[in-house]
């Protein structure tokens, strides 16, 4: 399948179909037209890498399906054919964001060449923006990274003096009355240490995630359990570690059974219910709801928090996000959670979406069920290295 289209525009239909054949025979993907209603038609619907487009058309003037490539596809090369060899012509085209003109009839080689050096240019820029966007995403991950670790760190560290000087001062005080007070606030330091060492052992986990991901390195072993099961368990779990939330839990579905790791699976929704509970800074309810939908299971993870803007519905998916809503505060983590999520699922074959009304947030979660007598097993990450 070609990787590079054109769209070629002319009224004269044999200068069309001609130019059509030969940047086909370079292996591009190409589409003729012969008015400018249809080129403007065609570019609302899809893009493409190069347009090239008559000057003077029998309908629209050549100029508005270049206004109309800069409008939906900004970063397309667009091309002018000119049968008017006049600097007003060139200047014309030029000044509506044309990358370059030809004169017509063109000489075969020059259309190819401009052709390619266009596609080219496109392919450089777009690469440029991709290699922009990683800069931007290796800073922004620098910057949070050395906060969100060193944080615990520091923790652990600090907890780990002060519990030795209790220690210490517990072993001067041997015999003493209290000196059994000190090796128990000793203890409890070090509960706090040990606390923030799994704070820290767990950014790391979403760390080494995210690299096993990207480069298709993920080993699931799946077997068929029982949806409902695992959410009730997950649930209870959440439910003693929280005193801040109160969780409901809704079942449906007497039983769903899927085919599934179980370990990625309870990531999931663990990920999903403790961020119900950070954006939810004033308490409320978490509310989880497992039902049946067809050959699939539906489960929704529902909070009263701070919700979700429309334009960020889908940017929460994104690597390192962070909410930008002022009533958020200081939510920690690395911002991986639900990008890992995401990713679990699709590789069960499910979709994971967010709806928000603007108050409260819902995410959606399906998986398709198991079918009778499914068998388990290792699987290497289905999308294999999909990511780079």
């Amino acid at each position: 399948m070609p990787e590079t289209s054109v769209l070629v525009v002319d009224d004269e239909e044999s200068v069309a179909t001609t130019i059509q054949a030969i940047l086909q025979l370079d292996g591009h993907e190409v589409v003729a037209v012969t008015t400018g209603a249809e080129a403007i038609r065609i570019l609302g619907e899809r893009q493409f890498d190069v347009v090239l487009t008559d000057l003077r058309l029998t309908d629209v003037d050549g100029v508005e399906v270049l206004k109309e490539v800069q409008r939906t596809a900004p970063e397309t090369a667009a091309i002018m054919l000119t049968g008017y060899a006049s600097l007003e012509s060139a200047i014309a085209a030029l000044r509506s964001g044309a990358y370059d003109y030809l004169m017509k009839p063109s000489d075969v080689e020059e259309l190819r060449a401009t052709v390619n050096r266009a596609i080219e240019r496109r392919m450089l820029r777009r690469r440029l923006v991709e290699l922009e966007e990683v800069d931007r995403l290796k800073t922004q991950f620098l910057s949070m990274a050395s906060h969100e670790l060193r944080t615990p760190l520091t923790a652990v560290m600090g907890f780990i003096q002060v519990a030795r000087r209790r220690l210490v001062r517990a072993s001067d005080k041997q015999g003493a009355t209290d000196w059994k007070e000190e090796a128990t606030r000793a203890a409890e330091t070090l509960e706090l240490a040990q606390r923030q060492s799994r704070r820290l052992a767990r950014l790391v986990d979403e760390l080494l995630d995210v690299s096993r991901l990207q480069l298709g390195r993920v080993q699931m072993t799946r077997s068929e359990i029982d949806l409902v099961t695992s959410l009730r368990e997950v649930v209870e779990r959440l439910r003693l570690l929280n005193t801040t939330h109160a969780f409901e839990f809704s079942d449906h579905a007497k039983n769903a059974p899927v085919l599934a790791d179980r370990d990625r699976i309870d990531q999931v929704f663990e990920n999903l219910m403790n961020n119900a509970v950070k954006y939810s800074p004033g308490g409320g309810t978490v509310t989880v709801v497992v039902a049946r939908e067809g050959d699939d299971v539906h489960v929704s993870v529902t909070d009263r928090g701070i919700g979700i803007s429309p334009e960020e519905l889908d940017q929460v998916f994104n690597l390192f996000y962070r909410s930008p809503d002022p009533r958020a505060g200081h939510v920690g983590g690395l911002g991986l959670g639900l990008y890992i999520s995401r990713e679990i699922v699709t590789r069960h074959g499910g979709k994971l979406w967010a709806e928000s009304a603007g108050e409260g947030s819902t995410f959606h979660v399906t998986l398709p069920l198991a079918a009778p007598a499914s068998k388990a097993g290792a699987v290497k990450d289905p999308a294999g290295a999909r990511r780079a």
